[in-house]
């Protein structure tokens, strides 16, 4: 075998090892409590990802990463929902049809997720079960 053939081979075992372990990764955070498929809306498009209910926040985890950090955290005594809303006609092109976007405030900051109908009132629910500030 020639050199560049070794390079190849070897640089497409990696990239396989890679993928593999990104979804093991994914399949292992969806198989967890307390997670759910959802969708981060930034800045004109939406990263889908995994949320995870977690010591009073919702965290959310990209869905193609290697990463173990969250990308966004919502902390539940911060957390005020604006409104909720089906899916745009350019937004269904890349959301389910089922889908609820929620539009709320974190911080002061408005940002909104795409989550499904089930999972829209499982978020209402553990808002509102917060101690009161």
């Amino acid at each position: 075998m020639h050199t560049f053939d070794v390079i190849v081979v070897c640089t497409a075992v990696a990239f396989i090892v890679l993928f593999a372990v990104i979804l093991a990764r994914q399949r292992y955070m969806m198989n967890s409590s307390g997670a759910l498929p959802m969708a981060l809306h930034r800045g004109n498009r939406w990263i889908y990802g995994i949320g995870r209910y977690e010591d009073g926040e919702l965290r959310f985890y990209r869905a193609l990463g290697w990463g173990t950090r969250a990308t966004r955290v919502l902390r539940r005594g911060q957390v005020e929902v604006v409104g909720r809303r089906s899916p745009l006609e350019g937004e269904s092109r890349v959301l389910p049809p089922t889908s609820v976007v929620v539009e709320c405030r974190s911080a002061g900051e408005l940002l909104a997720f795409a989550i499904g109908e089930s999972a829209f009132t499982g978020f209402v629910s553990w808002l509102e079960s917060s101690a009161p500030l």
